[in-house]
Order: C-alpha cells, then structure tokens, then sequence
C-alpha cells in the first residue's frame, strides 16, 4: 500500500468499524521508545467519540481498509450471490471463526449470504421453539449494520428502505443456504 492509495477526507470502510472518514495523516509513536510512523486516523460514522488509527507500515492492518463499493458493485454483488451457495456449520466453534472472518473482511456476497443462512437458522429454531444462539445474534446484527450502512450511503437511501430492500433479495435465495 502507497501513502497516496487514500486520501484524507475520503470515506472508507475499516474492517467492524464500517464506515469511517479518514481525517488526516499524522507522525506519531504509539510506543514511547519507537520512533515516529505515519498513521491514518480514522473517525467512525457510526461512532463520533471513537478514533482508530492505522499505521502505514503495517500492510495487514491497511489491507482492512477499502473503499466503499460502488452502486453497481452492489448489484453485481447482491446477483453474483444468486450463483453462491452458503453452508451453515454446525459446530459452533468452527462457525464462530467463520463468521468472525466475514465480518473482519468486510461488506461482501459473503457476508450477504452469511445473514441470509443465520436468518433461515433463526427462522427454523423459532419454529421448533428455540433460540439462535447469542453469538450468532450478536453476528447478524453486526453483519447487517456493516451491509446496510454501506448500502444506505452509497445508494443514497434511507438505512429502513436498504434493510427492506436486501432482506428481500436475499430471502428469495432462501435455496442457496443449506441447514
């Protein structure tokens, strides 16, 4: 990655953090016997008081940090996840790491087709009485803030009218997720 690959201002999506703006480029030592790096200091939109800050150097780190998906990477993605087929794990452990992987990579059909396979799981447990586990609650509610976050601003839409927009697409794929 180049100094230039963002610049400041720029909206950008960090890993969970979603959306975030990056507001300058700034000369600090995190560690007070290490010399002085460039960081980005990212500013969340989802979270005024919060501040993240990504060092140049570390390429892992700044590989995390993408531009926001254009409107027709986001049809092309919500399509492409026609042709994808989604396997939910049953060990949970297994799963949990999966499902942590996702999120950490970003809005992709993955992550689109991850919340549809949970939200059949849940539908399904509801049937028979039960209650999708916590962490899989806590992952579809992270999954889709990023989604529909990402989706809303790039589409110029109302946060209600995205969630009601891809939870529509995504149930009519219902057979791409097997149980």
């Amino acid at each position: 990655m180049s100094l230039n690959e963002f610049v400041i201002g720029e909206l950008v999506s960090y890993g969970t953090n979603g959306i975030c703006t990056i507001e300058k480029i700034e000369m600090m030592s995190m560690v007070s016997d290490e010399p002085e790096m460039p960081y980005y200091v990212l500013k969340p939109e989802g979270n005024s008081s919060s501040t993240v800050y990504v060092p140049l150097h570390n390429e892992k780190l700044v590989s995390r940090m993408r531009k926001l998906l254009t409107a027709e990477e986001i049809r092309q993605m919500i399509e492409d996840t026609t042709r994808e087929h989604f396997d939910w794990n049953n060990d949970r452990r297994s799963r949990n790491d999966s499902f942590h992987r996702i999120l950490n990579s970003g809005v992709s059909k993955e992550m689109l087709m991850m919340i549809q396979c949970i939200k059949k799981r849940k539908k399904e447990l509801v049937t028979e009485g039960k209650k999708l586990p916590a962490t899989d609650t806590t992952t579809l509610k992270q999954a889709e803030k990023l989604v529909f976050e990402e989706f809303s601003r790039v589409l110029g839409l109302d946060i209600n009218q995205i969630e009601s927009y891809v939870m529509s697409v995504l149930e009519s794929l219902d057979k791409n997720c097997d149980i």
